[in-house]
């Protein structure tokens, strides 16, 4: 079973989420993912997570922007979140 950090930035202002999100990274194992919850895309966080080998899925819902993050090193992670999307 995935062990998910899940991280509420709903009512953040910049730079919060994006900091809170980075400290978050170096939890990120086997067993455990991110899952932010934001008000708008996270730009700047998607081009960290880009360049430095993390995956990510991110879906629209209603008012809200849903973004799991996980290692990149750990395949299976993505396999369970890309069905669970």
């Amino acid at each position: 079973m995935l062990k998910e950090i899940y991280l509420d930035c709903t009512e953040m202002v910049s730079p919060e989420p994006l900091n809170l999100a980075v400290e978050n990274l170096g939890s990120l194992d086997e067993n455990t993912y991110i899952k932010m919850v934001h008000r708008m895309e996270p730009t700047m966080l998607l081009n960290i997570l880009t360049s430095n080998h993390y995956g990510y899925i991110l879906k629209h819902v209603d008012e809200q922007v849903i973004l799991l993050i996980w290692d990149e090193k750990y395949p299976d992670i993505e396999k369970y979140l890309s069905k669970e999307a």
